[in-house]
């Protein structure tokens, strides 16, 4: 077997919201339209600040580099679903409040659920679709 380069080790979670907020922080420097070698200097300069936050919050110890970090984001949004539209939005806002069934009939489960599981459960959503889009 050859004794090329070690696969990295996955992105934590951690890693990964480190990297998306600190994106949104230097979203104004990738979005400029301009193409010459001070932006794509400015734009390198932004990626190795995102590299910097990153590997000061990794405990293995393992440092990325801006290009893997650059790399990771891309893929991260090529493989993100598409913002919902008007009409799915719409669609949701309507179950609001609306019963809510779990389980398989015939099904074996450890505990029945309670209203209140109910209600914490359409909780946990409404803050998952709150996340998404706001």
């Amino acid at each position: 077997m050859a004794t090329g380069k070690r696969r990295a080790t996955f992105f934590t979670n951690l890693q990964l919201e480190i990297l998306m907020c600190s994106y949104g922080e230097f979203q104004h420097v990738f979005r400029k339209k301009c193409n010459t070698a001070a932006a794509a200097k400015e734009r390198e300069t932004a990626w190795e600040n995102i590299a910097a936050r990153v590997n000061a919050c990794n405990a293995t110890g393992e440092k990325r580099t801006w290009q893997q970090l650059k790399m990771k984001y891309k893929n991260i949004v090529q493989t993100a679903p598409p913002p919902l539209t008007e009409a799915e939005e719409r669609a949701l806002s309507q179950n609001i409040g609306r019963p809510v069934a779990e389980g398989i009939p015939g099904g074996s489960s450890c505990s029945e659920s309670t209203p209140q599981d109910l209600l914490d459960g359409s909780d946990r959503f409404m803050s998952r679709e709150n996340d998404k889009h706001g």
